[in-house]
């Protein structure tokens, strides 16, 4: 079991083994901004239906339950409540929830959801409850622009939620998956998981898998000068012989105005995403190029 799991089976025990789906999430979240620093937090949230919401968090649950730890219905209820998982944290984790339940168990349902949202409302963004909650408050408005503009992104060193938060923060409508095969063992980032998840954040995806590089051609790669043979070989081939698939890119940017690239790669310099930016900006030398 990871540690964020017992993170989880803790909280509840907590709150006496069962909380509401909704103000589960919002503990969950109130806990991670509170209680632990921002390098180490167990889980990161998005702007979604109801406010915040951690979509890792959703797969961890799911998990405890087909564990048989959880029963998963309109509430979350441990299924053995006289299990001691406070006892598997760390000293100082098990002081903090402790405290945690004292400061924060008098919020509940909407009071809890407000407090939220007044607290931090970056998280009310795509709230479908906001204006029903908060008649007087202002919703969140990102400050960003509309402008034509294509992006490259790694997921390697984020959560899910992590990507989809840079995602949101750039305005980017459209993700375009350069993976030759679009699967992975982190959590979100496999192909159907991938668009699953962005397409439920209002935004698409789209995978064009003739602009990837075959495995086999990423072993024994150790040094940059390594990467930059494999990226070299990739523009006198694959790339050279992708012009249809170039231009519709950059029809589709046209469309959508914020494309983001996206590979597996955290540093853009040793992912080949970069070459397929770098000639598309080759193509249309106006367009700006971001790599976050």
């Amino acid at each position: 079991m990871f540690y964020r799991q017992k993170l989880i089976l803790s909280l509840l025990q907590a709150f006496d083994g069962s909380l509401d789906k909704t103000d589960f999430q919002k503990y969950l979240f109130l806990y991670t901004k509170i209680c632990q620093p921002e390098e180490k937090r167990d889980y990161n949230f998005v702007p979604y239906k109801y406010g915040c919401f951690s979509f890792q968090s959703y797969a961890d649950i799911r998990n405890l339950e087909q564990s048989q730890y959880l029963i998963y219905d309109e509430h979350i209820e441990l299924k053995n409540k006289d299990a001691d998982f406070i006892s598997l944290l760390d000293n100082s984790d098990k002081n903090k929830i402790l405290k945690f339940k004292e400061m924060y168990s008098r919020y509940k349902g909407e009071d809890l959801i407000r407090y939220v949202y007044e607290k931090y409302p970056y998280y009310t963004l795509n709230s479908k409850i906001f204006d029903r909650i908060c008649p007087s408050q202002d919703r969140f408005e990102l400050n960003v622009t509309n402008d034509e503009e294509l992006f490259t992104i790694g997921y390697e060193a984020n959560s899910i939620d992590d990507y989809v938060n840079k995602l949101i923060q750039n305005n980017i409508k459209l993700v375009c998956d350069v993976r030759k095969n679009p699967v992975s063992r982190k959590y979100g980032f496999s192909k159907s998981s991938m668009k699953n998840i962005i397409e439920k954040m209002g935004l698409d995806y789209i995978n064009i898998p003739e602009l990837g590089i075959e495995s086999e051609q990423r072993t024994e790669l150790n040094t940059m000068a390594d990467y930059n043979k494999l990226f070299s070989q990739y523009e006198k081939t694959t790339l050279l012989q992708s012009e249809v698939y170039l231009d519709k890119i950059l029809d589709l940017i046209k469309q959508y105005k914020r494309v983001a690239l996206t590979c597996f790669e955290a540093d853009y310099h040793m992912c080949h995403r970069t070459r397929v930016a770098n000639a598309l900006v080759q193509k249309r030398p106006d367009l700006k190029l971001e790599h976050i």
